[in-house]
């Protein structure tokens, strides 16, 4: 079943989830304009990202395997 996903539909969600690897291990997101704000300067937009971006890598890895052609 995995033969069918192609590598280039994994590459975004791989990428998708390193960065959110990495704004957890230093506890902090870029902010567009701002740039980079700790858990502590913006816990919204830390949450938010984390939680969109895990969700988002999920789903794009899962749905192949899930929907049936």
């Amino acid at each position: 079943m995995l033969e069918n996903i192609s590598l280039i539909n994994l590459i975004g969600p791989a990428l998708m989830l390193l960065y959110v690897g990495y704004c957890w291990v230093h506890q902090g997101i870029h902010h567009k304009g701002k740039g980079w704000k700790t858990r502590e300067e913006s816990p919204k937009g830390f949450w938010f990202t984390i939680v969109l971006l895990l969700v988002l890598s999920i789903l794009t890895i899962a749905s192949p395997l899930l929907i049936k052609r």
